[in-house]
């Protein structure tokens, strides 16, 4: 080989390894893509909204004259002839009979703290916390303006209370009180008289002390046709009695809250399940929409939702309208931003429903693009939630599935590659 073929070798070979060199800088230093990276996430949908009471409802009249004394709480169930209230000639009985019901209750109150298991179980310390938590809540109450959860408070606060004494041997037992306690039972029931008439339900039924006007009008069958404006023009007297009757039966176990609601995504579907949670109370109860249709109001978002329900309880029925909160279940997978899913065409295996054979076909499939050292790979995604920023992708093994800490591509130049 001579000189000059030589040095002409020489140059193609350090001009190749310059472009080498070159590209592996560029690849380095020039980042096409923007990523972001998959991380595990805790997603729900969470939806506050007005909700309007449905039940099966009918009234319950009384046409002779006295002063009804209820023989049951709000909520109660009763079964056909059970008697609802009694009738008497004037509330001095009445009165006769509740302060009867507070001596048997705080009689038992006394026996329970004098338990032999009391001090035992019951330390001051522990009791020092029951105590502060009930003066928190009696505050909160007051403020909230919840009467009856308030006077609830009250007494497990004499209870603690009374609790901490007996602990602490401040006092030693509380017989004397009990025998004072019977004694003035006995003189009032010296004073009591039978009613002048009682009131039964006519069939099994939960009972309301109160009625207020909408029990003809929000029924079952309302349900189906109420209109978003309707739903949003029903008020709340909370507990007012009307003139027309003694109370309410609500028949059967289901009733139906009605409400409006921003689904922009169109995620709550028919038979779906769902846990509602009442802030007036606390209580969170499981629940199934019957229905979700649009509400056809200017906010082509806005729609109606039935929902069922069979829990009852005093808390319930004392209320025709108040906040509700649907809690949907939690989501746990991976974090997928909206702008890196795209669709591609693929193979994947399908199975026929005619044959029950797996088949290849060609469709177009979900996944995003990651990016593995200057390597693009397609992968798919299996959305189990999705917001307006990003989906949640369920996670798998599988490796032609997005994994944790997956660099999705987010932005950048056209990407191809094939899944591997």
């Amino acid at each position: 080989m001579n000189t000059r073929t030589a040095k002409l070798l020489l140059a193609i070979l350090v001009l190749f390894l310059m472009l080498t060199v070159i590209n592996v800088v560029v690849h380095i230093f020039k980042n096409d893509y923007v990523t972001e990276t998959a991380v595990a996430v805790s997603a729900s949908n969470a939806v506050s909204f007005k909700g309007v009471y449905i039940r099966d409802e009918q009234p319950i009249e009384y046409k002779g004259k006295g002063v009804i004394s209820y023989a049951v709480d709000d909520g109660g169930r009763l079964s056909a002839g059970e008697i609802a209230a009694y009738v008497y000639n004037d509330e001095k009985q009445i009165r006769i009979n509740e302060k009867i019901a507070e001596i048997d209750a705080e009689i038992a109150v006394l026996n329970k703290i004098q338990n032999p298991g009391t001090q035992e179980v019951d330390q001051p310390a522990y009791l020092a916390g029951l105590i502060e938590n009930a003066y928190k809540n009696i505050i909160a109450y007051k403020e909230a303006g919840d009467l009856e959860k308030l006077r609830s408070e009250k007494e497990e606060l004499v209870i603690y209370l009374s609790t901490m004494q007996y602990v602490t041997q401040e006092i030693l037992n509380f017989s004397d009180k009990i025998a004072s306690l019977k004694t003035e039972r006995h003189n009032l029931e010296s004073q009591q008289v039978d009613p002048i008439d009682a009131i039964p339900v006519p069939n099994s039924a939960y009972f309301v002390s109160y009625t207020d006007g909408y029990e003809n009008i929000l029924n079952f069958s309302k349900a189906e046709t109420l209109t978003a404006s309707e739903i949003k023009s029903v008020t709340d007297i909370n507990g007012a009695k009307k003139d027309s009757g003694i109370g309410k039966i609500i028949n059967g176990y289901t009733w139906k809250i009605a409400g409006v609601i921003e689904d922009p995504r169109d995620y709550f579907k028919d038979g779906k399940k769902i846990k509602l949670y009442f802030p007036s109370s606390g209580n969170t109860i499981d629940a199934v929409i019957e229905k979700i249709r649009p509400a056809e109001t200017d906010n082509q978002n806005e729609k109606i939702i039935i929902i069922n329900c069979t829990d009852m309880s005093y808390d319930f029925v004392q209320h025709r309208v108040e906040t509700i909160e649907i809690q949907d279940e939690e989501y746990k997978g991976i974090r997928i931003p909206r702008e890196a899913i795209i669709v591609k065409e693929m193979e994947i295996e399908k199975r026929n429903p005619e044959t029950d054979a797996i088949e290849m076909v060609k469709t177009g499939v979900r996944g995003v693009y990651i990016k593995q050292g200057e390597k693009v790979t397609f992968k798919l995604i299996d959305e189990i939630f999705q917001d307006e920023d990003y989906i949640v992708s369920r996670v798998r093994p599988e490796s032609k599935y997005v994994q944790l800490y997956d660099d999705t591509i987010v932005s950048g130049v056209s990407v191809g590659g094939d899944l591997e």
